[in-house]
């Protein structure tokens, strides 16, 4: 019975994914594409600015050459850098209050996806002021959000192409999405030397989000043509660079190429939904505090054995993207497994999270259970047994 409804929501998900009315951002790309969105933005008129960033990069000095740029343009900018990784409401309320008292007229994020998505809620909340639980569901907000621009400083979580935004709620610690196409940003700019500076470690987690989101966006029933060939290509791209950004950060050409990989990914989900990857990954950052790319790597390879033959002829497609042969699907789609299992191995990524303990798991199993099922289009729907399975191996 449970199956049947499961079955049934994806229906109505698949629907709604494809019946929601999106716009598409402008894009600028390469280097110091962010310095030139900074000058498109005085030019569109908008003069006095909210910057929203993360304390990191603003003692790190990311942000000063951007800050020059718009204050030599003659705006006004205001900067909350209070944003956290996985930002609760109270951050988006925050930041929404100097952009009100400061009469603001333009939001400029730059960082990663914590930064975006916060931005994105508060550009919302500015125009549909409320409590988080007033922006559950699908499309709840009745208004378009402040202009936003956004400059991600990671590439992985594709927030600058999603209309969607993970908040936390901060008394609970439930994380609740948030869905609707107002808040896809107006404007973005995918500059590789704003990732320049990016950790080997932030660049394996942010990458291998980004393939998962390919991955899934891939093997969901509700792919489409056009999703289809963004998430091929952002595997391409993730395949053939993301050890090269993560061995030199200064690569640029490999950093530009996982930008356009994040992006493509980010657009391909966006459309179809995730899959139970992200379904595990999100309970491990909830009860481990997980970062979110580590989680979906730790059960990315696991997820797709458990699947089964269903996805062996999905799976061989991406592996002859990629340049694999075999004589058969099954074994096509092995050997991607196994390349996704050295990649991790390679990047020298944790394969199990901190503090996972066996009373957990059933706790885990349920939820991840539940989300995926509810949620998410998936190949196919999973026993419970068969994640107890999957995230047993993680104690």
């Amino acid at each position: 019975m449970k199956i049947l409804y499961y079955k049934l929501r994806a229906i109505l998900v698949t629907k709604l994914l494809r019946w929601i009315p999106r716009n598409a951002p402008l894009v600028l790309k390469g280097e110091n594409s962010s310095l030139q969105l900074a000058d498109q933005l005085s030019l569109l008129g908008y003069h006095n600015v909210l910057l929203v960033t993360d304390t990191i990069l603003r003692e790190l000095g990311v942000l000063n050459e951007l800050l020059a740029t718009l204050q030599r343009n003659g705006a006004e900018v205001s900067v909350y850098d209070g944003v956290l990784p996985d930002p609760a409401f109270d951050q988006v309320q925050a930041g929404e209050k100097i952009y009100r008292e400061n009469n603001c007229d333009a939001i400029f994020a730059v960082g990663g996806g914590s930064v975006l998505d916060a931005a994105k809620m508060i550009s919302m909340l500015h125009t549909n002021p409320g409590e988080l639980k007033s922006f559950a569901g699908i499309q709840p907000c009745k208004y378009a959000g402040a202009p936003l621009f956004v400059a991600p400083t990671t590439a992985g979580t594709g927030s600058e192409i999603t209309f969607a935004a993970i908040i936390t709620d901060p008394v609970s610690h439930d994380k609740q999405p948030i869905i609707d196409s107002k808040m896809i940003p107006s404007y973005v700019a995918l500059d590789p030397q704003l990732m320049r500076g990016m950790p080997p470690a932030v660049t394996a987690a942010s990458g291998m989000d980004a393939l998962t989101h390919a991955v899934e966006s891939y093997l969901s029933k509700a792919s489409t043509a056009q999703t289809e060939l963004q998430a091929i290509a952002a595997v391409k791209l993730v395949f053939d660079n993301l050890v090269r950004a993560y061995r030199d950060g200064d690569d640029m050409e490999a950093r530009d190429a996982m930008a356009m990989a994040a992006f493509y990914a980010g657009a391909a989900f966006g459309k179809t939904s995730v899959g139970y990857v992200h379904g595990i990954a999100h309970q491990l950052g909830r009860v481990c505090g997980t970062p979110h790319g580590n989680a979906n790597a730790m059960v990315l390879p696991e997820v797709l054995r458990a699947y089964g033959s269903c996805v062996d002829s999905r799976l061989a497609v991406l592996a002859r993207a990629v340049d694999m042969q075999g004589d058969s699907d099954a074994e096509l789609a092995s050997q991607f497994i196994e390349s996704i299992v050295a990649m991790r191995a390679q990047m020298e990524m944790p394969t199990q999270p901190k503090g996972l303990k066996t009373e957990d798991i059933a706790l885990i199993t349920r939820q991840a259970l539940a989300e995926a099922g509810s949620l998410y289009p998936v190949p196919r729907y999973m026993k419970a047994a068969e994640i107890r399975e999957i995230v047993g191996a993680l104690v």
